[in-house]
């Protein structure tokens, strides 16, 4: 799938017209998936701040407003990436329809509908959002931090017609160094143009490990705001972060009934056998991966056994923070 980089989407619709029928409210996970989990349009949400249990529509769980909407050239809200993520989903709810009728192994077709797919729910999530705010806005901090007076002096030359005063850089420097007292984050577009690199990225990692089908007959499972769960492997030190790249097994539910796990390179796609402690272990390492809240059917049971983690505020964990990097004591001015 090819983000577009904020062109017009509708050149013959009038301004009114668009407006009118602009797609607003963006699912996070998208309905396909949880009506598979839902009774109907209704499906128990669990949060994890310790709120009430209870059953809520499917059509206002994981919304966020104009959460994949990106500006035109004209400053215009442009919907494209929602229509473009309910065109795949229309594709993929044709698989999932084959799978738990029986399908497996996929053909090859089959199979790379449903990883360009599942790569969707990889890259948009708000976590991936999150972890590239949080990125930007460290980076940018470290830079101003490494760059000290002279720079801020650089960057106010180039804007200024007047000559830059000692008072104006060190007016801006103590604002700029005031870490906490701001957040810097990276535009609706950049996002879209970064989900859809990641994708693209996820969707040939998936395409090339094997599968394997976890059908479950008398336990059920339950679905994370954050579906696509990845899996630690054993020997890999707790400081090493893990990505699709070096995952031991990438999990993913589609049914209330039904995952799917990615293993390693190199083997035929395969049927694991399921039990209960199975299904325990599932639900455990679905619901770790769930940052505010889960999800399951309203007649299930799926928490039983399973610890609710805390709601989860940060995506990444950095070490050194900007103040580690200030230069504060450069010279203000010139190269001297």
């Amino acid at each position: 799938m090819t983000i577009p980089r904020g062109r017009p989407y509708r050149h013959d619709m009038s301004e009114s017209s668009e407006k009118s029928k602009l797609k607003r409210r963006h699912h996070t996970v998208p309905r396909l998936l949880l009506r598979r989990f839902a009774d109907g349009q209704r499906i128990m949400r669990v949060p994890l701040d310790g709120g009430e249990r209870r059953l809520v529509g499917i059509a206002d769980v994981t919304v966020q407003r104009d959460f994949y909407s990106m500006l035109d050239e004209n400053g215009q809200l442009d919907d494209t990436v929602e229509d473009m993520l309910a065109e795949l989903e229309g594709k993929a709810a044709k698989v999932i329809r084959e799978i738990t009728d029986g399908a497996w192994p996929l053909p090859v077709a089959e199979r790379a509908v449903l990883a360009e797919w599942m790569a969707a729910q990889y890259a948009r999530i708000p976590a991936a959002r999150k972890a590239r705010n949080e990125m930007a806005d460290h980076l940018g901090k470290v830079m101003i931090a490494m760059g000290g007076k002279p720079e801020i002096r650089r960057r106010l030359e180039e804007t200024s017609t007047e000559p830059v005063s000692d008072e104006q850089v060190d007016a801006l420097w103590d604002e700029l160094t005031d870490f906490d007292g701001y957040y810097a984050e990276m535009s609706v577009n950049e996002h879209m143009a970064s989900m859809g690199q990641s994708m693209r990225t996820a969707c040939e990692v998936f395409m090339a490990r094997s599968w394997g089908l976890i059908k479950f007959e008398h336990r059920t499972l339950l679905i994370p705001d954050h579906p696509v769960t990845l899996v630690r492997a054993d020997d890999a030190p707790r400081f090493r972060g893990v990505g699709i790249g070096n995952a031991a097994g990438i999990l993913m539910p589609i049914d209330r009934r039904v995952a799917i796990i990615m293993a390693s390179p190199g083997h035929d796609d395969f049927i694991e056998r399921p039990n209960t402690k199975l299904a325990k272990e599932l639900n455990q390492r679905f619901a770790d991966n769930a940052r505010r809240e889960l999800f399951h059917h309203p007649d299930d049971n799926p928490l039983d056994g399973v610890e609710l983690p805390p709601v989860r505020d940060r995506e990444m964990m950095i070490s050194q923070s900007p103040e580690g990097f200030l230069l504060s004591d450069r010279p203000a001015r010139g190269s001297g």
